[in-house]
């Protein structure tokens, strides 16, 4: 199912309006992730899609169905909550029949769509267990079961794995991309860790002060932010930002517009010698391996940076030159706004 946001805005009986002109469509199919800071709009935004919340202004369209109006039972989604929100008393089979139940399914097609749903999420094995005895991993599980048992129209899923270790994130975050591909229904994702949302999202939506800060495939945020939110938000380690008069103009002028800030990967950073790329005199203060993974302290200027890809044949605690791939270079403008690299070197 197709989402659609015509210009809708939410404004707070105080007044407040905490989302501004949201205007985005969701392909029917895909696995959209709304991710940003706390207090972003995130959750907002599902609520506003699941008919938990009621737009102030613009339109909500299921496919060519305008549902801004309609309440959250008639919009037909299946939703998963951060706590799981599982029955108890009831049994993992019980908790998956329960929507059906309620729908009057009648029994027999409703423990045969339960025991496929379980099968689907790999709990076939305890379908007799209370939630209680399950493992988070497992109960997350359970919880999207239950929540596809009515085939919705679209899943909504918020903070589903913010619960779980990092190593049962990691799993339950295939497992989610996994069940998605498999149903092939449109889901949307609430997350605040950017791994997750690049590594299961077709599409992410980077919201910040209820504003949509750009929307597009995982890669394409990496490697063509907006801006300087953008760019700051997404990566690890996260950008370097030096302001432009650390440069020479030389360096200013790559880019069109009035430069305030430069931004540079940190796998852009290194002391071999890289062309197209930004010249600077530096000092590496160390180099730390991790496994396969490195990381440099460096200072440029009175600056500290983060480099993964300077070795350990740089010369420590003295100045050396250092090179950053203009491909893993932005530059910024006082507002934050993105400025592009002029033609004869874009």
């Amino acid at each position: 199912m197709e989402v659609k946001f015509n210009h809708v805005t939410l404004t707070y009986p105080n007044g407040i309006e905490v989302l501004h002109d949201m205007d985005f469509d969701i392909t029917d199919g895909q696995l959209v992730a709304l991710l940003g800071p706390s207090g972003g709009g995130k959750s907002t935004t599902l609520n506003l899609i699941s008919g938990l919340l009621s737009a102030t202004s613009g339109n909500i369209y299921f496919g060519d169905e305008d549902v801004t109006k309609q309440d959250a039972l008639g919009r037909g989604v299946g939703m998963v909550f951060q706590n799981y929100a599982l029955y108890p008393h009831m049994t993992v089979l019980d908790n998956i029949i329960f929507p059906m139940k309620m729908a009057k399914v009648d029994k027999a097609t409703r423990k045969q769509r339960a025991l496929e749903l379980a099968q689907l999420v790999r709990v076939s094995d305890q379908i007799n267990k209370k939630p209680s005895d399950l493992s988070g991993g497992q109960q997350q599980r359970v919880a999207i079961a239950r929540a596809l048992a009515k085939s919705p129209n679209i899943l909504l899923l918020d903070e589903p794995l913010s619960n779980l270790d990092a190593r049962l994130r990691v799993e339950m975050r295939e497992e989610i991309r996994r069940i998605q591909k498999e149903t092939g229904v449109t889901t949307v994702f609430v997350t605040h860790d950017q791994s997750e949302a690049m590594h299961v999202a077709d599409k992410i939506m980077l919201l910040n002060d209820g504003r949509i800060q750009q929307y597009d495939a995982p890669q394409s945020l990496y490697e063509n932010p907006n801006n300087q939110f953008v760019a700051n938000f997404i990566g690890e380690p996260a950008l370097n930002m030096v302001p432009a008069d650390q440069f020479g103009d030389e360096v200013r002028q790559l880019f069109d517009g009035d430069v305030a800030t430069i931004g540079i990967r940190a796998e852009a950073l290194t002391n071999e010698v890289k062309a197209p790329a930004i010249k600077m005199q530096a000092v590496v203060h160390e180099v730390l391996s991790f496994g396969r993974d490195r990381q440099a302290a460096i200072s440029v200027g009175s600056h500290q940076l983060v480099a993964t890809e300077v070795t350990t044949a740089a010369p420590l605690e003295q100045e050396t030159t250092l090179f950053a791939a203009l491909s893993g270079v932005y530059a910024f403008d006082q507002s934050g706004q993105r400025l592009p690299l002029r033609g004869d070197h874009a």
